[in-house]
């Protein structure tokens, strides 16, 4: 749901290189997995007035005109794929956003899309902000784009009967909210990705149907493939367990949403340092 692809993770890269088959399927994910210019610009607003250093949690591509930046991903692939892209700007570092390699108060702001939901649920979260509390300079924001499941949960089923139904405008929208579904039933905000894939092909019998009845291209449907061999664990939750996780050192500024469908499960949540 958050380089190139959306999103960045702290886990180790899978043999069959999830985010590369992510990065090359990229010109086929759309909103709300890809953050567009609305997201973009609450996060330029948010932050302003900051400094220019800025630490971007992945390697997210629209994120990187916001200043001076500074991408972290765990994922060697990714960071080489930046690399690569031909006009590339700021710098890019290999490694671990629960282990930071920089020096206390080194950056101005930070930023992520999507970049909480593939760390684990709650330790993980904790980990990187407390990261993020030592490398940014007193008083310093925050800005993320995070895809949060409701308090009011769906069921599996209901998600793959509005999807029929014709009720949900995108592929993408739909895989996110089956995504969070399974979350709810299971009690847990972690979900392994090879089990949504798992979920999806128990509750959708017949692809050529499901694209017809929702009117989606057939080969957008066909990305949720690159999750089936995932080693991978994505997070979903609520916004009020988000900031469950927050520790004293965190004021939250404002929860800002974009306008596409299920926006209202994106929130950009900005937090500033307390000190």
């Amino acid at each position: 749901m958050h380089r190139a692809p959306v999103f960045s993770s702290s886990n180790p890269p899978t043999p069959h290189d999830h985010w590369g088959e992510h990065a090359a399927q990229w010109q086929r994910i759309g909103a709300p997995l890809r953050p567009g210019p609305e997201d973009v610009a609450l996060m330029r607003a948010a932050l302003e007035p900051q400094g220019n250093r800025g630490l971007l949690l992945g390697m997210t591509q629209e994120l990187w005109g916001l200043g001076d930046m500074t991408g972290v991903d765990r994922d060697p692939a990714m960071v080489q794929r930046r690399r690569a892209q031909a006009g590339s700007n700021g710098q890019e570092v290999q490694a671990d956003w629960r282990d930071l390699p920089f020096t206390s108060a080194r950056f101005d702001f930070a930023v992520g899309d999507g970049s909480l939901n593939n760390v684990d649920y709650v330790d993980e979260y904790r980990m990187v902000f407390d990261q993020l509390d030592r490398v940014l300079r007193p008083r310093a924001r925050v800005a993320l784009r995070i895809f949060v499941r409701p308090e009011v949960a769906e069921t599996p089923r209901a998600v793959v009967d509005a999807a029929l139904a014709g009720e949900i405008g995108s592929f993408h929208a739909f895989k996110w909210r089956l995504a969070m579904a399974l979350c709810s039933a299971q009690n847990n905000a972690n979900i392994a990705v090879a089990d949504i894939h798992h979920h999806f092909e128990q509750l959708i019998h017949h692809r050529d149907e499901l694209a017809q009845r929702a009117v989606w291209p057939r080969s957008v449907i066909e990305t949720i493939d690159v999750y089936a061999q995932s080693t991978l664990v994505y997070s979903f939750p609520t916004l009020a367990e988000v900031r469950a996780s927050l520790s004293d050192s965190w004021q939250e500024i404002s929860v800002a949403y974009g306008t596409y469908e299920l926006a209202g499960r994106c929130p950009v949540l900005t937090l500033q340092k307390r000190r």
